[in-house]
């Protein structure tokens, strides 16, 4: 499964890296906060807990201004709640090649939005350390729908800012024939905000 799935990640990976080499590539590390779901909190009580932030960065690339493809990569060191007598460390890395469709407001050089839509899939990692447990690792496939704004203040500084919903898959049977992929339970949302940088 393991194997498959890096296999799977990697065609995604090698099918947008030449979007860096478009028109209006662009690079965007931030900081956000995931919320709902198996989070089991809304969005205002994690971003006020400094404890359970996420950051990352996106790299990507617009062809003709409007659609485009990026690479996201997440981490969150705590992204379950800390319990005492349980769980002692649960962290969360992402890492999501999507498909971008975009509309550049006021065009692709000098100040300018761009609203946009995002769909893609890719790897969800989960690390759980327990104190009466082993620890345990999942890698997961999953996807990951999502939009938000960017926004320019010059040829190559902005702000972009977005939310994205995450979800693993559960592949309950590989056929060519028949390939069943069913929603799986791990679900949570990300909103984020970050200093965007186009080249």
């Amino acid at each position: 499964m393991r194997k498959r799935l890096s296999m799977t990640i990697a065609a995604l990976a090698l099918a947008i890296a030449p979007s860096a080499a478009w028109a209006d590539g662009y690079f965007v590390p931030f900081i956000g906060a995931n919320f709902g779901g198996d989070v089991g909190r809304p969005l205002r009580e994690t971003v006020d807990d400094r404890n359970r932030m996420t950051f990352g960065f996106g790299v990507g690339g617009m062809a003709g201004g409007i659609f485009g493809a990026e690479f996201d990569f997440g981490y969150t060191r705590n992204f379950y709640a800390k319990d005492g007598a349980f769980v002692t460390k649960s962290n969360l890395i992402t890492a999501m090649p999507a498909l971008v469709i975009g509309i550049p407001i006021g065009g692709q050089t000098g100040g300018g939005v761009r609203p946009y839509a995002l769909a893609g899939a890719g790897l969800l990692r989960r690390d759980l350390d327990f104190n009466t447990l082993d620890s345990v690792s999942t890698n997961d496939l999953g996807f990951e729908l999502g939009g938000g704004v960017m926004g320019y203040f010059t040829d190559h500084v902005g702000l972009r800012g977005d939310v994205r919903y995450f979800r693993n898959f559960k592949v309950d049977a590989f056929d060519l024939q028949n390939v069943d992929f069913n929603r799986g339970t791990f679900n949570f949302g990300r909103a984020s905000l970050g200093v965007l940088f186009r080249f």
